[in-house]
């Protein structure tokens, strides 16, 4: 066994989870099977549009604007403006004319929600979102589906993210009577991030190194992945692409 560094940026490590869950058993199944609901975000943009090329579909997508609210620089301007719909996969048919709000109470036990976050708590594999939205946004349906009629929910959410402390510790700080700004409210579903991305695609481990970066590479990781030689390779074919492929910037 050996160990290497590599260094993902953001817009790598979304394209690199998108990559890792169209390779997760229990993803394909439940597309091909099931209803798998893509909740628009950011890092949903590039799992929604790797979903489209692994079906083969020829829908008309564009990731660009495959978002609700996003987190911007200050003094940054957005442009494009944003979708009206969230993606469904139903038993291989795509629909790109709903929204959670439309879908959620429809699906049940064997479907997917899969749905990004802004906090991840990588000791506990937890996850939280950001709520503006007084009534609770995208986020009370989700829950909903998945407490009260066990839809899988899966949280696909980059390392650069993470937090020091807890979801619920952060939750209290962040809805107490007297906190203004965003609410922040855990996610009940099964973490995804660039780790277990490299897991599912080469079987090799990885963890987290460093961070840091600038030029671009600002919120990026250093990862430390410990495999075999062949899968080793295979990591290191799958980094090569993820550079090179500029759609990795979006």
């Amino acid at each position: 066994m050996k160990t290497v560094q590599i260094l993902i940026t953001v817009a790598m490590g979304k394209r690199l989870i998108a990559r890792g869950l169209m390779k997760d058993p229990a993803v394909r199944e439940t597309m091909t099977n099931g209803r798998l609901l893509i909740v628009a975000g950011t890092t949903n943009a590039c799992v929604a549009q790797e979903a489209l090329w692994a079906l083969g579909s020829e829908a008309k997508f564009d990731p660009q604007t495959f978002h609700r609210g996003i987190t911007a620089a200050p003094n940054a301007k957005v442009t494009g403006g944003q979708t009206s719909f969230d993606l469904l996969i139903d038993h291989g048919e795509v629909r790109m004319d709903r929204t959670v709000f439309d879908v959620a109470e429809e699906l049940g036990a064997g479907d997917m929600i899969l749905k990004g976050a802004n906090a991840l708590y990588l000791p506990g594999a937890e996850a939280g979102i950001l709520i503006g939205n007084p009534r609770g946004g995208t986020v009370i349906p989700m829950i909903a589906a998945a407490i009260g009629r066990r839809v899988q929910l899966l949280v696909p959410i980059g390392l650069e993210k993470r937090v020091e402390k807890p979801i619920l510790e952060l939750t209290r700080i962040a809805n107490g009577s007297e906190s203004e700004g965003a609410r922040l409210c855990p996610l009940p579903g099964r973490v995804y991030t660039e780790l277990d991305a490299i897991r599912t695609l080469t079987g090799a481990r990885a963890e987290l190194l460093a961070a840091g970066g600038v030029l671009g590479a600002e919120g990026a990781v250093y990862l430390a992945v410990t495999g075999d030689e062949d899968q080793l390779n295979s990591l290191r074919m799958i980094w090569r692409e993820l550079r090179d492929d500029p759609r990795a910037a979006l």
